[in-house]
């Protein structure tokens, strides 16, 4: 009787940690905070880097774009691991999509602020 207790405890313990694993590898890492966002232009031209200030709300991204003719309101969503994110400044919208790569590590691809898409990384730093 002392063993098939002593099992049951393990098994228990095993689903109890699987449980708690599987909830945190599957919750999405929360956004808010100041970012460095730098769009890559070369070779054609001089890389970009502005400031987005982010607040994460279950799904939903709000903040403010500061950079060159900003500042401009920030929308977008984070679901698991990927980003997406509009920004229209003086007219012209930029549409980012992308993939968060650690907590505080983003890079994709960006359209509407060139000819041709462009690749995106961004930093964060507080």
């Amino acid at each position: 009787m002392k063993t098939l207790s002593y099992v049951v405890a393990l098994i228990a313990a095993v689903v109890g940690l699987s449980v708690t694993t599987m909830r945190a590898s599957t919750a999405a890492t929360d956004i808010t905070g100041t970012w460095e966002l730098i769009i890559y232009y070369q070779p054609d031209d001089a890389d970009f880097t502005a400031t987005y200030v982010l607040k994460q709300s279950g799904e939903k991204i709000s903040g403010e774009y500061h950079g060159m003719h900003g500042p401009a309101e920030v929308t977008g969503t984070v679901k698991a691991k990927s980003v997406a994110m509009t920004v229209t400044v003086h007219g012209s919208t930029a549409q980012f999509s992308g993939t968060l790569t650690s907590a505080t590590t983003m890079k994709g691809t960006v359209t509407g602020t060139s000819d041709k898409p462009r690749q995106w990384s961004a930093r964060k730093t507080k």
